[in-house]
């Protein structure tokens, strides 16, 4: 053989066991380091996090009552749950029983503290024909939009199914009974005399009135107000305008009063109308209701923040969410003040995106703590809870998840939740199988899955790491109209008022607005329908530092 061949050789021979070396090397390395780092990186916060996402529900809750109902049919892809109540002692739910039976309204009969099964509960919106507080036209009160209760009356409001315009309606009853609801708007007919006035959402009571918020495509949202129950008067130019209405701001979606004012947290289209893409989420207030109130934009999302939600008040915070491409953000502020607003989760609650945004009434208070049901789009929701204590050394409060995968159905996609003689109950939206409210019971091992809080800096790499919504820097804006809008007749009805077939509007002021998006199943928001897919599921990649 060539010497230089052989050389050559013998180099390249060196050169491999070298290498096996050098592998061998680096293998009793790192098996050294993990031994020796093991305990921090099993105990890291991130690991608990990851493992979390995967643990069955750890909070357990008992299903009250049949699905749906028992109205049906099968499939039950129209029926969603809205609004809940207690009043006169009784829990009150409101729901959308498929389109062809629209707004119903059920609570616990008499006596009963603790529902545990169908025979507890009573229809009581539907009259002896099965039509929404004796209105046949179903399409009109498609579902409950919103529950109160004012100066001894329990009121109910209606949305209209899909693109239609009908006019929202508001009834209301001293004893809440079936055959007893009155209608509240006849001084003024459907829509507060709008057609274009579709829905009334999340009526508060503040300062001796009880208002509420509507959804037009023509005006904007429209603040409507009454003192008496029965005669209604416009307290905002349409979209919260000032002087004139802002037409792009279409919908109240939530409201709260705090801290001596009235909140209405909406939706504003953006610069593009037809992509929900660049929506913004916006918060107003007012402190008085006198005359024609001036209203304070105290919060303005990002472009895609697409609406306030607001969540409530605990320990002397008011909190709100939006959304945004990593999922959902919640905001807390100590006076609702513009300016105030600090970022308190991470956005997707454990840098989940699917983790999108939580509905009306999706959040309550009990036991000195904040619930909040979250809408995950690729499996059922999940339930988030948090004592407000700040994380130490960080700007997050903590967070417990308590449950995943709707509770242990994960055709549960939304819920609504609230306080019932002390214990916490779901009203949930199931596609599969109708509504369920459930109940929360005792488990075998009642301590919460905790998903940790970490600051800001032990961010890891596969979360989102996007900013908090970036805060407005201008002063507050007044908006003081300095014309008032119609105000309803101020004679006050000696006789209930019996809700009619079809209540006509008394003017069409505006030519019609365009239309609504078209959402699958009649609901209000497209973003909303939300159908469980195994096949969307998402795996992020696990990057683990200690």
């Amino acid at each position: 053989m060539n010497k230089s061949l052989k050389g050559f050789k013998d180099l390249c021979i060196s050169q491999h066991k070298l290498y096996k070396i050098i592998i061998r090397l680096f293998i009793i390395i790192g098996m050294g380091l993990g031994v020796f780092m093991w305990p921090s990186i099993s105990s890291n916060p991130l690991v608990d996090k990851v493992q979390a996402a995967s643990d069955t529900t750890t909070t357990c809750f008992d299903q009250v009552n049949d699905s749906a109902f028992g109205l049906g049919p099968d499939p039950y892809s129209s029926e969603e749950s809205y609004e809940v109540l207690v009043y006169g002692e009784r829990l009150y739910v409101g729901m959308e029983a498929d389109s062809s039976k629209g707004a119903r309204i059920w609570r616990t009969k008499a006596g009963v503290i603790s529902p545990s099964s169908q025979s507890d509960w009573e229809e009581v919106a539907a009259d002896e024909n099965g039509y929404p507080f004796g209105v046949s036209n179903i399409t009109q009160n498609d579902h409950i939009d919103s529950l109160a209760e004012f100066n001894d009356y329990v009121y109910a409001s209606t949305a209209n199914s899909g693109s239609n315009y009908l006019g929202t309606r508001v009834f209301r009853s001293v004893s809440g009974a079936s055959g007893t609801w009155e209608d509240a708007v006849a001084n003024l007919g459907a829509g507060f005399g709008s057609v274009y006035n579709m829905n009334f959402k999340d009526m508060q009571v503040f300062s001796g009135f009880l208002c509420g918020g509507t959804q037009n495509w023509g005006t904007g949202t429209q603040v409507w107000c009454t003192s008496d129950g029965t005669n209604w008067t416009q307290k905002n130019y349409g979209g919260f305008g000032s002087g004139s209405n802002v037409v792009r701001t279409t919908e109240v979606w939530s409201g709260i009063v705090f801290e001596n004012a009235l909140y209405f947290g909406v939706q504003n289209l953006g610069d593009l109308r037809g992509d929900g893409a660049d929506d913004v989420g916006i918060l107003y207030r007012t402190t008085s209701l006198e005359g024609m109130p001036s209203w304070q934009e105290v919060y303005r999302g990002e472009p895609g923040s697409y609406r306030v939600d607001i969540l409530g008040y605990l320990n002397g915070f008011l909190y709100i969410s939006v959304r945004s491409n990593n999922g959902i953000v919640i905001l807390r502020s100590p006076d609702g003040g513009q300016g105030s607003w600090s970022q308190v989760n991470f956005s997707g609650m454990d840098g989940d995106p699917n983790n999108r945004l939580p509905l009306v009434d999706s959040a309550t208070v009990i036991n000195s703590a904040l619930y909040v049901g979250v809408v995950n789009t690729t499996s059922g929701f999940e339930l988030w809870r948090t004592t407000g204590v700040l994380h130490e050394g960080g700007s997050l409060v903590d967070w417990e998840r308590l449950g995943s995968n709707g509770l242990g159905d994960e055709n549960n996609v939304m819920t609504q939740l609230i306080v019932y003689h002390d214990d916490l109950y779901a009203w949930t939206t199931n596609y599969a199988s109708g509504q369920q409210v459930l109940r929360e019971s005792d488990c075998a091992e009642p301590a919460p899955t905790v998903s940790p809080t970490l600051s800001p800096t032990d961010s890891p790499t596969q979360i989102p790491t996007d900013e908090p919504t970036a805060l407005p820097t201008s002063e507050p804006t007044d908006i003081s109209p300095t014309d008032s809008p119609t105000t309803a007749p101020t004679k006050e009805p000696t006789e209930p008022i019996v809700p009619t077939e079809t209540a006509e509007p008394t003017e069409e002021p505006y030519p019609p607005p365009p239309s609504p998006p078209v959402c699958a199943n009649g609901s209000e928001s497209c973003d909303e329908q939300l159908v469980y897919d195994p096949t969307n599921i998402v795996f992020l990649p696990l990057a683990i530092r200690p």
